[in-house]
């Protein structure tokens, strides 16, 4: 699963920038042409339970124009490609509640999502998003698994058919799944048999979803969110 990439250390940016200055100074007629970025597209989720709406910032620029609340996913954002800070605060307040450094490509959307670790700390992640649609009286499905309060990773499966995934644990994103539209999916916890289903209404035909994943204990939460 594609996610956002990283900015490069400091350490490998003074490398490459000595190298060129040797490339320039040993062909000084020649210019290397700089690197132009476009734009991305983003949503936000806010998948932490006990947060306040949050203001989503990149490098200094405020983005979202509504603050998100818990279990809200923003409106489709528009950001800079290339390298930048990305940041979630509490809304109307300078206090970061998470921060990335990242690298992001022209041209490519991605789901982002705030959410906790297992002692609380605030984190960012992000996966790009498959923007092909499906066939007809199909639909495209990936899992997230954000639940740090869940006691074991989650089981994800077809009610009544096969496993789609097992064992994916905290942090971790699925590859998208191609199933029958209508399709119904439960979610487990590993060690327990509490199912959490989630209903065949929540899946159109033609459309791609992300589902995230989170919980307390032995109890998961499934949230949909359609991209398309």
């Amino acid at each position: 699963m594609k996610t956002f990439t990283f900015k490069k250390s400091t350490l490998l940016f003074t490398m490459l920038s000595t190298f060129a200055v040797l490339i320039t100074s040993c062909k000084k007629d020649e210019e290397i042409p700089p690197i132009v970025y476009g734009d991305a597209k983003f949503t936000v989720t806010n998948a932490v339970a006990a947060s306040g709406p949050q203001d989503f910032f990149q490098n200094t620029t405020k983005i979202s124009t509504t603050a998100i609340a818990y279990g809200q996913t923003s409106q489709v954002l528009t950001v800079k490609a290339g390298s930048s800070d990305l940041y979630l605060k509490n809304e109307g307040t300078t206090t970061v509640t998470a921060s990335l450094p990242v690298g992001l490509e022209t041209d490519i959307s991605y789901t982002t999502f705030y959410y906790a670790s297992p002692v609380g700390k605030g984190l960012i992640t992000g996966f790009a998003n498959d923007q092909v649609a499906p066939a007809i009286a199909k639909v495209k499905v990936r899992f997230v698994n954000l639940g740090g309060l869940l006691t074991n990773p989650i089981n994800v499966g077809i009610v009544g058919g096969s496993a789609l995934n097992s064992n994916l644990g905290f942090g971790s994103a699925t590859s998208y799944f191609t199933l029958d539209a209508g399709s119904a999916i439960e979610v487990a916890v590993l060690g327990t048999t509490k199912v959490t289903s989630i209903p065949t209404s929540s899946f159109v035909s033609g459309k791609i979803y992300t589902v995230w994943i989170d919980g307390t204990d032995f109890t998961a939460n499934a949230h949909v969110i359609q991209q398309n």
